[in-house]
């Protein structure tokens, strides 16, 4: 598991008794970014959202297949505004939770703080500079509308 700032941590995929145990250390919501059917034997999110619901922890699907879509941004930045800390975001590897995680936190932590944090977690996701930007140029936009 690696963490990322604001009391985040991203890890590849997690299984029901994962999910317990890390309730049980404190953490208050799941974030799952892995499409259904991805893997093998892989949970399904119906089943991963049964137990974060019997554990009475915040559960999010928000399944990234290819590129990154502004509803993806959208669902995360809610996701991880609402949501109690600590959180656990998963995937395969975690690069993917890491990726989204940046799109939520870009307004904070600016272009180069996002990247920076993913790369020390062991990610290079350079190529998300550019959507990075614009994304953070729309931010702004809209707060100079306001």
């Amino acid at each position: 598991m690696r963490e990322l700032p604001g009391d985040v941590f991203v890890t590849g995929q997690l299984l029901a008794a994962q999910m317990q145990a890390l309730a049980e250390q404190g953490v208050m919501g799941f974030i799952n970014n892995r499409p259904d059917m991805e893997a093998p034997l892989q949970p399904s999110a119906v089943d991963l959202e049964s137990t974060a619901l019997e554990l009475g922890i915040d559960y999010y699907h928000i399944p990234m297949s290819g590129g990154i879509s502004p509803g993806m941004i959208q669902a995360s930045v809610t996701a991880f505004k609402t949501m109690p800390r600590p959180i656990v975001a998963f995937c395969a590897s975690g690069m993917r939770s890491s990726a989204l995680w940046g799109f939520a936190h870009v307004d904070k932590l600016g272009v180069d703080g996002v990247l920076d944090a993913i790369k020390e977690i062991g990610f290079d996701l350079e190529q998300i500079r550019h959507p990075l930007t614009q994304y953070m140029a729309e931010l702004n936009a809209k707060d100079g509308e306001s």
